[in-house]
């Protein structure tokens, strides 16, 4: 299923990016899932899916994890050199200097660490599928269903943040994917329908539906609000 070209006579505004086509497949298999269709958009996998699971949609990935680094600990430099004359105590002031440099560096940078913020994760390849997502990296394939996911939200374009519970304990992960916005709104039409992000219509970046039909690539959603 490939979008249709914009018209010449109504030049985009911006260049149409890969993002948006996703967005437009996005719209379509959205579509028919709120009309009780198995979405037409497939896609073949290297891997066996369970029963009845269709795969949608396939791209890149990058995760990050809130999450503190350290505990604000560091190991603390005490090199000394000892000398004697002119040079001696030069040689021992500039390795003192040098030695309390790299202590406040590594304060520093501990005290960095010890706060919790978004750090890099993984980067791999999502899958997208009616029944969950897997995410594949050089560590192996990990699949997810849209019952282990307890929270979702979109947070940009393309951006999305879910906690969930893992293997080895709860998760707040932050997915960054230009299917971000399928994986969220097949998960809350599954678990969650009244999501406010569904109610309001938010979960597609503001204006992009009108703004795709200008440029000649009309959605099958007539608008973004999905649930009463």
């Amino acid at each position: 299923m490939t979008p249709p070209p914009h018209s010449p006579t109504h030049p985009p505004s911006r260049v149409w990016l890969p993002a948006d086509t996703a967005l437009w497949t996005t719209c379509h298999i959205v579509a028919d899932t709120v009309h009780g269709r198995m979405p037409e958009h497939r896609i073949d996998t290297l891997f066996p899916l369970a029963n009845d699971e269709v795969a949608l949609a396939a791209g890149n990935l990058f995760m990050d994890s809130f999450h503190a680094a350290g505990n604000g600990s560091y190991d603390r430099s005490s090199t000394f050199a000892w000398g004697t004359g002119v040079f001696g105590l030069a040689l021992a002031a500039g390795t003192l200097a040098a030695s309390a440099a790299s202590n406040a560096s590594r304060r520093n940078q501990a005290a960095a660490d010890a706060q919790l913020a978004w750090r890099p994760l993984f980067g791999g390849t999502l899958f997208v599928t009616n029944g969950g997502f897997y995410i594949q990296t050089m560590q192996g394939l990990f699949p997810w269903s849209w019952e282990a996911i307890d929270l979702m939200q979109v947070v940009g374009f393309n951006m999305i943040i879910l906690q969930a519970q893992s293997t080895s304990g709860p998760i707040t992960w932050r997915l960054t994917s230009e299917w971000a916005e399928l994986v969220f709104v097949l998960w809350a039409l599954r678990r969650h329908p009244s999501h406010p992000q569904l109610r309001d219509g938010t979960w597609l970046p503001e204006n992009w539906l009108p703004w795709a039909t200008e440029q000649g690539y009309r959605a099958h959603l007539d608008r973004p609000q999905l649930s009463a």
